[in-house]
C-alpha cells in the first residue's frame, strides 16, 4: 500500500515539475495581424468606439477576431495554449475549433503546413490545450490563426522551459479588403485557417483581411465610410449579395462603390455574385431570391460601367462550390470542400487582377 502511495505522490510531482518547466509568453510579445488598421485594438478587427455610426450588429461581429494572427520563432519541442473568449455559445452550423478555437501552421520550403489546433472547452469561456507535441527540437515558424466567431480576451503561450522564442512580423507586398457575409467571416469551415480569406493569403502570400460580417454584409454607406480610411489597399473584393435582399442590391451597390471610389478612385474592385445556396434546390423562395440578388447586382454592376466608373470587375456564382451539391454544410456555408472549390476559382482572379 506504501508503494501504491509512493508511486502517486511521485506522479504527482513529475506532473507538477512539467508544469513548472515551462515559460508562458504573454500575447504581449507578439504582434496581431491580419487586421485593417494599425492602431491597438487589443483582439478586435476595428474600433468601433472610433466608428460609432456602423449598424451596432456589425460592430458587434467586428469584435470577432476573424482572420487575425501571430506569427513566431521557437526551438520547443511542444506548443500550448491557454485562452478567454468572450461567451462559450456555439452556432448549430459550426465546428468549436473555427468559432472557438486556433489554428496553428509551420512554414516549410514550400508554405505554411498545419500542426494542429486548439480545442476549446465546451462549456467554459477559459480553456487550454497543447497544440502540439513531441516535435523535434529544430526552430520553426508558426502561424497561429484566432478563432473566428468569438471575441478573444485574452491568450497566453507555453513552451519548453529552456526553449528559444522570437516574435516575427509577416511582410507583404499586397493587401486585400474581403468584405461579405458569414461565408466571407468564415461559416462553415472546419478551422481557422480554412476560411476562404486564410487560404488565399497563405497561397498567394498577401495580406488578406478578412471583413465579413456575418449575417449584416448589407453595404451601409457607414461600412463604405470605415473602409475608406484603409490606407494602401491594392484590391477590395465585395462578397456581399448574399445578406441582401434584391431590393438592397438594387438601392444599395452603386452608391457604395461610389462612396468607396472617394477614397480608392484606382483601386480595383472585384464584386462577386451570391454563390448558387443549395438549399434552393427544392425552396424555390430561397431559388427566387437567389437569382434576383445577382440579376440585380449585375445591372448595377454594368450600370457603374456606364456611369464611367473604371477598374471593376465581376465574378459570376457559376461552379463557386461545384456543381455535385455536396460543397455546404447547411445549404448556404461552404464546408471545407466548398471553401476549396471557392479558393480555385477566386484565386486565379484575384491574381490576374493584381498581375494588372
Amino acid at each position: 500500500m506504501r508503494t501504491k502511495y509512493l508511486l502517486i505522490i511521485v506522479g504527482l510531482l513529475s506532473s507538477l515539475s512539467d508544469i513548472r518547466a515551462q515559460q508562458v509568453i504573454p500575447s504581449s510579445k507578439l504582434t496581431v495581424q491580419g487586421r485593417a488598421f494599425t492602431e491597438n485594438l487589443g483582439f478586435h478587427r476595428v474600433d468601433t468606439t472610433k466608428y460609432k455610426s456602423l449598424p451596432s450588429a456589425v460592430k458587434k461581429l467586428f469584435t470577432h477576431s476573424a482572420g487575425l494572427f501571430v506569427t513566431f520563432r521557437t526551438n520547443s519541442t511542444k506548443l500550448s495554449i491557454d485562452w478567454e473568449t468572450g461567451d462559450a455559445a456555439l452556432a448549430n452550423n459550426s465546428t468549436p475549433i473555427m468559432s472557438r478555437g486556433f489554428d496553428a501552421y509551420v512554414k516549410e520550403s514550400d508554405g505554411w503546413r498545419f500542426a494542429g489546433v486548439a480545442r476549446p472547452h465546451l462549456k467554459n469561456v477559459e480553456s487550454s490545450f497543447t497544440i502540439v507535441e513531441n516535435m523535434e527540437k529544430t526552430e520553426k515558424e508558426f502561424l497561429l490563426y484566432f478563432p473566428l466567431y468569438k471575441e478573444l480576451r485574452s491568450f497566453q503561450l507555453h513552451i519548453d522551459e529552456h526553449a528559444t522564442f522570437f516574435p516575427t512580423v509577416q511582410q507583404f507586398d499586397k493587401k486585400i479588403i474581403v468584405y461579405g457575409s458569414s461565408i466571407v467571416h468564415g461559416a462553415s469551415a472546419s478551422r481557422p485557417g480554412l476560411a476562404y480569406p486564410a487560404k488565399i493569403a497563405r497561397s498567394i502570400h498577401a495580406d488578406v483581411i478578412n471583413m465579413g460580417v456575418s449575417g449584416n454584409a448589407k453595404m451601409e454607406l457607414e461600412v463604405a465610410q470605415m473602409i475608406n480610411d484603409i490606407q494602401d489597399v491594392d484590391l477590395i473584393v465585395l462578397d456581399c449579395v448574399p445578406n441582401c435582399s434584391p431590393q438592397q442590391v438594387t438601392e444599395r451597390t452603386f452608391a457604395f462603390v461610389q462612396e468607396l471610389r472617394k477614397a480608392h478612385p484606382n483601386t480595383p474592385i472585384l464584386l462577386m455574385e451570391s454563390i448558387i445556396r443549395q438549399i434552393g434546390n427544392y425552396n424555390l423562395e430561397w431559388k427566387k431570391k437567389r437569382h434576383e440578388q445577382n440579376i440585380n447586382f449585375k445591372a448595377e454592376y454594368e450600370r457603374l460601367l456606364a456611369a464611367g466608373y473604371k477598374n471593376l470587375f465581376y465574378l459570376p456564382a457559376d461552379h463557386l462550390i461545384g456543381d455535385d451539391y455536396e460543397g455546404t454544410v447547411d445549404g448556404t456555408h461552404p464546408t471545407d470542400v466548398g471553401f476549396e472549390r471557392m479558393v480555385k476559382i477566386i484565386q486565379p482572379e484575384i491574381e490576374k487582377i493584381l498581375q494588372r
